[in-house]
């Protein structure tokens, strides 16, 4: 009988806030996250608390909302990861941030790596008053997010209280993107601080599988034989999605066959502007919508190419993944892409929709000798670069030099 959601949640997640056993001499590394799934710095975070070596550190995990994300829970208790959930859905709740201050005073952990812009303000200065001086930021866009209801004044305040508290707060600043460290400059974070470790992901799940593909096509009632371009990402502004939708009804005028896939979320969670151009294409019923999967390696075979429309990126693990999986890749030239994808796929500017189609029909005419070659130097790259053991490697790297130096 499968248990309701709160008590599948409470099977995974510690309830009790205990310390580490005394004999437990690992460094501690505590996890400081708003979730634990939806985005790619949460997958990141997912794959770097399964792969640092336990006989190294102990891993901890704590979320301000974990619950919706049961797959991810699981995936955490079996890699032997304490997980904490602060059950709220506000960094700033009065009884979100005592919880969190009582979790750190009862982990006592040697590192806290925060992930993302307000995890990196709000947990940074919880550790700080809580006695933790090993601090490690991470920097996973190049902007900081929005929220609806942010004023500008709101946004203002808050690059200036992270710029003036990257002075003292976090001892190492971890980014996944290169461009991204140029941002962070201009924004007042120490150079001096500021590593660049790219994304990684498990190469050995994310693998081209023809026979996945098709039964994901199925799955979804895609034809086996006609072109399919997918999106896997949140329905969020930085995405935008205008500019790929009015890419497919360019693309669909002159290739009527194709179809696509939104992985991510549903059509009702589409803004009004996306909605009405999703509407106006020529064939809206070749879309499928699919809710975030817990086997996103089972949906890029599916797909005959890959393709972001962002008008901002860091490291996009989604390129990275679909890479892996040998799927052509187009994407805007922002952040990484470009980076990534050299010589083994396309960029176009930012907003241009026309390019952005352009691109995919290119792609999508290439001949099989063609698109084999481009699946094996996209998963080649990956293999000597972007691999998790890679990445946490050099995570691992950088907690030691703390812990060992006391830095």
């Amino acid at each position: 009988m499968q248990l309701p959601l709160r008590q599948t949640v409470r099977a995974f997640v510690s309830e009790q806030l205990l310390p580490a056993p005394a004999c437990d001499k690992r460094p501690t590394v505590l996890h400081f996250t708003y979730s634990i799934g939806g985005g790619g710095a949460e997958a990141m975070l997912m794959n770097l608390a399964e792969s640092l070596d336990p006989a190294k550190f102990r891993s901890v995990v704590v979320a301000i909302n974990a619950r919706p994300w049961t797959h991810q829970l699981r995936r955490l208790h079996e890699a032997g990861v304490s997980v904490h959930d602060l059950e709220s859905t506000s960094y700033l709740n009065p009884r979100t941030l005592a919880r969190l201050r009582a979790v750190m005073r009862a982990e006592r952990p040697d590192v806290v790596q925060t992930w993302m812009h307000h995890s990196d303000l709000v947990g940074g200065w919880t550790a700080w008053l809580s006695g933790v001086r090993h601090v490690v930021w991470g920097i996973h866009c190049r902007e900081i997010h929005r929220n609806p209801g942010d004023s500008d004044a709101r946004m203002a305040f808050f690059r200036r209280a992270l710029g003036f508290s990257s002075r003292f707060i976090p001892k190492r600043i971890v980014s996944c993107s290169a461009a991204a460290i140029e941002d962070h400059s201009a924004m007042g974070y120490p150079a001096a601080k500021m590593r660049w470790i790219p994304n990684g992901i498990n190469a050995k799940r994310f693998v081209p599988d023809s026979d996945a593909g098709l039964d994901t096509r199925a799955e979804l009632k895609l034809p086996a034989n006609v072109p399919v371009i997918g999106y896997v990402g949140r329905f969020h502004e930085m995405k935008d999605l205008a500019t790929f939708l009015r890419a497919a009804a360019i693309l669909q005028s002159r290739v009527p066959e194709t179809h696509f896939v939104f992985c991510g979320g549903v059509e009702v969670e589409l803004g009004e502007v996306e909605r009405g151009l999703l509407a106006q294409l020529p064939s809206p019923q070749q879309v499928r919508f699919d809710s975030f999967r817990p086997d996103p390696w089972r949906l890029y075979p599916a797909l005959s190419l890959f393709s972001l429309s962002s008008r901002t990126e860091a490291c996009p693990m989604t390129v990275i993944e679909a890479m892996s999986c040998g799927v052509p890749c187009v994407t805007s030239d922002v952040g990484d892409c470009a980076r990534l994808l050299e010589g083994v796929g396309s960029v176009v500017p930012m907003r241009d929709p026309a390019a952005l189609a352009t691109a995919w029909e290119q792609t999508l005419q290439m001949n099989a000798a063609a698109r084999e070659a481009v699946a094996q130097q996209s998963r080649q790259r990956v293999l000597e670069r972007f691999t998790i053991a890679h990445a946490a490697r050099q995570y691992e790297e950088t907690y030691a030099e703390l812990v060992e130096v006391g830095a």
